[in-house]
């Protein structure tokens, strides 16, 4: 126990909601009803004879099937409460909404309080709905009216609103199903070296139907429309109600895909093949998670402490399997081969699984004696690519006749519910690493079904995962020789670097399922504890204290949500220096140094004490939750004033909220930002720029697990239902009073919300804590630093940084700073469930200033106690 530990907030009072205005929400300037019939009219017409000629070709291939299209509906501003307009309109099945952006055109614009046009882009939404040839007829009939200025029938008046506001209705179409995915350019250079026999394989997500017959039909569809193509299913298809996932996994021959991108190359708007037309079909996309283990290695031996007594473990891997005779590993992993994947694992092949789980356990310092206390649950669910080892290469993966999103969910419902007559196989553990991304699902607008099942699970079982947000492995450029960069400044060289990476940003998006929202997603910093080294021919492009990886990847995330939400170690990663009058760096794959050391599974059958350094986000999140580790371990010796454990329930939650809780920007890295991105047209918004390089910052562990004289941290945590206020008073101390010290104050609030995946927002609830007033106008006079106000209010982490050095008000004897929790429902008209959370709060002033912060904070906590006694 340190000497001083963290502090716990009594029960919070609740409050009664007060009836609040509603914010009149602004609308775009649309245009006039005879306007908007010249627009749509053909958009309509066009729309019809597409579904007509669909209609007559899906009929002549797959006998039986009823003729159904996508109707795809752009509108600006936003129209409350359509879904149910759409459920209500006969032959109309509701598929799924998003928020859209677009430019400003003269018919549609945003205004400001004056009515005057801004020039910014107009915000709005994307409907999809599945439409047969009853709801065609049904909604030319709706629009016929509308244009006629006719009423609408009951529960149909919402059409009014979405007609005046539409910028385009159109059918979804197989450049969308094939381009946005990146399907296209990966099938252009997978298929140029093959013969047109050869099976090239891809993934077919369909549009989630909610009638279970419908997803039968769609299946039975997919089966003859494959064969049509000589083409294969490789395995079942998977149907996850929970998170609305339905897919296949199918072989095509080489040659059908040839004529597909000739067809399409030569502007065809339908393409023979209907498998490709299918409006069943939401993507075809590429198969993906797989994880090279490749690199020249020159393997170190490292004594390491030896395994004595070990307690049950609360953190599991999902990874490939580990070496578990490895000293590092040994008497310390829990192996649940739950998939028996194993056997499939020659001697040099289990890598990653090894390095996650030593950086897990040991941190990056193996043999050092800080192992953790208790064991770590470890269940495969990654295999040997045998393809590649063909090649000689050595690489983990998922194989294209399984799914990831089915190993993972049975393995946490086997880990903490149990599996049929199964008992739960670890019914402790709190913490899950998922060091795994999808090099070929980047986030682009909508969540993956893989992101979407670990919001689903992290909500059902109440755990926090901690995710990596993905390696970019591609070069990067930065338009001049090695010998001129070497010769720049070193302030110059890394803003030089910082430009070139920028550039890279929408090749940088998070990989699958790092845009995750009840997760912590974690970047890599570039930094590590090898020490020195010899570079050889690579080079380090920013040696820089501090800054975060040229290898990392960044957010934004879901609707523009913090993400990553920290960032930690993740090895310095050093490039390859290109010829001499290249531009490109690449990054170097060597098993040396610098990096972090980690066990290595070695070709050498019986070592098994070899280490390498190794460097990535991988690494990053295999130490943050090493991190949370730590914290569970510090939250069982916590105590309330009064004597009382934490609930065991709301650890967790309570994790998630101290890792974000002591994360904090690093100025030489903003100012590195700020100097090499900021300028007059973006000043406005830097702080939303910065969010997207640093999230909420490195994080510091020891902030989080001891307080000092001058730092003293409080936390709590609850249950909280639709629009209740939970009530914190802050003591203040009054050393403080009408004085100009320095002082910041952090508050964090982190919790798990259900989901609603057919709602634009998905998130279901929505916290929230603020002060009562203003923060500048509470007693110490505080101003946001960091993370834009608005965008930490996207996520599941609330996190704000607050700092000022003016004059403080005066300040009594037992004065306080009041804060509310509040909960209001999102993606959902009620919500219904009680939602977890839990609350940190930091206050401080600097090192040895004589205010007794800790000691003023623990004497306020205990009087409120005393009082509520």
């Amino acid at each position: 126990m340190p000497e001083r530990p963290l502090l716990v907030f009594p029960v919070a009072r609740r409050i009664e909601p007060e009836a609040g205005r509603p914010r009149p929400s602004s609308k775009p300037h649309f245009p006039e009803r005879g306007r908007q019939v010249e627009r749509l009219g053909p958009q309509l017409a066009s729309f019809r004879e597409e579904f007509q000629r669909y209609s007559a070709s899906i009929q002549r291939t797959v006998d039986g099937l009823e003729p159904e299209t996508v109707l795809v509906i752009e509108i600006a501003g936003s129209v409350k409460d359509f879904k149910q307009a759409v459920d209500s309109t006969e032959g109309l099945e509701w598929l799924g909404e998003w928020d859209a952006e677009v430019e400003a055109d003269d018919d549609f614009y945003e205004v400001n309080d004056r009515g005057e046009r801004r020039q910014v882009p107009v915000s709005g939404r994307l409907f999809i709905s599945m439409v047969s040839e009853a709801g065609m007829r049904e909604l030319l009939g709706l629009w016929d009216m509308w244009q006629r200025g006719q009423a609408l029938p009951r529960r149909r008046t919402k059409w009014r609103d979405v007609f005046a506001q539409t910028r385009v209705i159109r059918r979804w179409g197989i450049q969308e199903t094939l381009d946005e995915t990146g399907m296209l350019e990966r099938w252009r250079e997978l298929v140029e070296p093959l013969d047109n026999d050869s099976i090239v394989a891809c993934q077919i997500e369909l549009f989630y139907r909610q009638r279970p017959e419908r997803r039968r039909g769609n299946e039975d569809a997919i089966r003859r429309l494959t064969a049509e193509l000589d083409g294969v299913p490789l395995g079942g298809f998977i149907d996850m109600a929970p998170i609305n996932f339905h897919a296949v996994k199918v072989g095509l021959p080489a040659g059908r895909v040839r004529d597909l991108i000739g067809a399409l190359d030569a502007g065809q708007v339908d393409v023979d093949a209907q498998l490709f037309n299918f409006q069943g079909v939401m993507y075809f996309r590429p198969t993906g998670q797989a994880i090279p283990s490749d690199g020249q290695a020159t393997p170190e031996e490292v004594a390491f402490e030896a395994a004595e007594e070990v307690a049950p473990p609360v953190v599991a891997i999902l990874d490939g399997v580990p070496s578990i005779q490895h000293a590092a590993l040994r008497g310390r992993v829990q192996l649940d081969d739950a998939f028996d994947l194993a056997r499939l694992y020659q001697t040099g092949e289990r890598r990653h699984g090894s390095s996650m789980a030593s950086l897990i356990i040991h941190g990056e310092q193996p043999g050092g004696g800080s192992a953790l206390s208790r064991q770590i649950y470890h269940i495969p669910v990654l295999q040997p690519d045998e393809y590649a080892r063909g090649f000689g290469h050595r690489r983990e993966h998922v194989p294209d006749t399984a799914f990831l999103e089915d190993r993972i969910e049975r393995a946490v419902r086997r880990m903490l519910e149990g599996d049929g007559d199964l008992e739960p196989q670890a019914p402790g553990v709190k913490i899950i690493n998922l060091s795994i991304g999808d090099p070929d699902r980047p986030f682009i607008r909508s969540p993956s079904p893989l992101a979407r099942l670990l919001d689903y699970l992290a909500w059902r079982y109440k755990v926090l995962f901690c995710v990596s947000a993905g390696n970019y492995t591609g070069p990067i450029d930065l338009g001049m020789t090695h010998v001129a960069f070497s010769l720049l400044p070193p302030a110059e060289r890394h803003a030089t670097v910082v430009r070139a990476i920028s550039n890279q940003l929408s090749a940088r998006r998070l990989l699958a399922p790092a845009e995750a929202l009840n997760v912590i997603t974690v970047g890599a910093l570039h930094t590590d504890e090898s020490g020195a080294y010899v570079p050889g021919l690579r080079a380090d492009l920013i040696d820089q204290p501090n800054v975060f990886s040229p290898a990392t990847r960044f957010g934004h995330g879901f609707r523009r949500s913090m993400k990553p939400e920290v960032f930690l170690p993740g090895g310095r990663q050093l490039y390859d220096t290109p010829l001499v009058a290249g531009h490109s760096y690449i990054p170097s794959l060597q098993f040396r140094a610098p990096g972090q050391r980690v066990a290595f599974d070695s070709d050498a059958p019986g070592e098994l004490s070899h280490t390498v350094y190794t460097r990535g986000t991988s690494n990053a999140a295999a130490l943050a939750t090493r991190a949370a580790a730590v914290v569970h371990e510090a939250l069982a010796e916590l105590r309330t004033v009064d004597g009382r454990p934490l609930p065991a329930d709301k650890a967790s939650v309570v994790i998630k909220a101290l890792l974000v809780h002591g994360a904090r920007h690093d100025e030489g890295t903003a100012g590195l930002l700020r100097a090499s991105l900021r300028t007059p047209a973006n000043g406005r918004k830097f702080r939303e720029i910065t969010g997207r390089y640093l999230g909420y910052g490195a994080l510091d562990i020891q902030r989080v697990l001891e307080c000092t004289e001058q730092r003293g941290t409080l936390v709590a945590c609850d249950d909280i239902s639709e629009n209740e206020i939970h009530e914190y008073r802050l003591p203040v101390p009054v050393e403080l009073s009408a004085s100009s010290l320095w002082r910041r104050l952090v508050v964090t609030l982190a919790w798990f919300s259900p989901m609603n995946f057919a709602h634009r927002n998905l998130r279901e609830a929505r916290l929230g804590v603020q002060p009562l007033g203003k923060w500048e106008e509470v007693p110490l006079r505080l101003g946001r630093v960091n993370a834009d106000h608005n965008q930490v209010l996207r996520g599941t982490v609330q996190h704000e940084v607050l700092e000022a050095n003016d004059l403080i008000a005066a300040i009594v004897d037992g004065d306080t700073l009041t804060l509310r929790v509040t909960c209001k429902a999102d993606a959902t008209a009620r919500l219904d469930e009680q939602i977890p959370y839990a609350l940190a709060i930091t206050l401080e002033v600097s090192e040895g200033v004589a205010v007794p912060i800790y000691t003023r904070l623990r004497e306020g906590i205990r009087q409120q106690v005393r009082v509520a006694a």
